[in-house]
């Protein structure tokens, strides 16, 4: 093993952590960071960091630089040709496409992804698609399918004891569950069961501020603001602020 491995492989830990624990900026860079230290040529190794990269890019709602990381990965898949990295390069391009707002678009990757991640023999992977699909119909207003493939990501990621993934699994099925019905109007939701503390936090989001600066409008901490904003994100099946605010706007949420 190369001695630059382990030091790279310890910042692609460390960007997970900092995904998991909500800090998508420290996320973004310590994955760019990761990939600056990969060869080009290593493809395999360099995947791991898009994939990664392309998620907290996402949340950022830095598109331009999520679209560049798909395209690598998208080549990188294309040039090496496997089941597992054809897979990983699907979850990319839905996971972008859902935070950017295009459910259907992000279904049909995630399908995909789905597809060949079973084929592959890859659970874990396979059930965290599973919860991006569950998503994404639940965007497009299918909440019997979403909830359906939330619970079989949890039937995988309980042999797993993946207990973060069955988290945000079971977090989801419940907004499923708590979601008021469609009305007969519109066909969806208008609140997305959105609480009014969520519904204000959205508003100030849609002004352009910042987490910090939301915590001092409403006199609470960033802490919440970022609990406030993780709930939304659930409860409306987006990944990022801008695709939140989008939904909210097409839901009349934010007049």
């Amino acid at each position: 093993m190369s001695s630059h491995k382990p030091i790279r492989l310890a910042l692609l830990g460390c960007a997970e952590i900092a995904f998991d624990r909500g800090d998508l900026r420290a996320a973004a860079e310590q994955a760019a960071r990761y990939l600056r230290r990969v060869p080009l040529h290593n493809r395999t190794d360099r995947a791991a960091g898009l994939d990664l990269l392309i998620r907290a890019q996402t949340g950022l709602d830095d598109r331009d630089g999520a679209r560049t990381a798909i395209a690598e990965l998208t080549a990188i898949a294309a040039r090496v040709d496997t089941d597992p990295l054809h897979a990983a390069a699907s979850f990319a391009a839905g996971y972008a496409a859902l935070g950017d707002g295009r459910a259907d678009e992000s279904r049909r990757h995630l399908e995909d992804a789905v597809d060949l991640f079973l084929k592959s023999g890859a659970p874990f992977e396979l059930a965290r698609a599973r919860i991006e699909l569950a998503r994404a119909l639940a965007a497009l207003g299918r909440v019997g399918e979403a909830a359906q493939e939330a619970q079989r990501a949890i039937d995988i990621l309980t042999e797993l004891k993946a207990e973060l993934e069955i988290g945000r699994a079971r977090t989801l099925i419940d907004s499923l569950a708590a979601a008021p019905r469609a009305d007969s109007r519109s066909g969806t939701s208008r609140t997305a069961g959105l609480t009014k503390r969520e519904v204000e936090v959205l508003r100030l989001v849609a002004e352009g501020l910042n987490n910090q600066t939301i915590a001092e409008r409403l006199f609470v901490s960033d802490h919440t603001i970022h609990r406030h904003l993780a709930n939304i994100l659930n409860k409306l099946s987006v990944s990022s602020r801008a695709a939140a605010v989008a939904q909210a706007a097409r839901r009349g949420l934010l007049n």
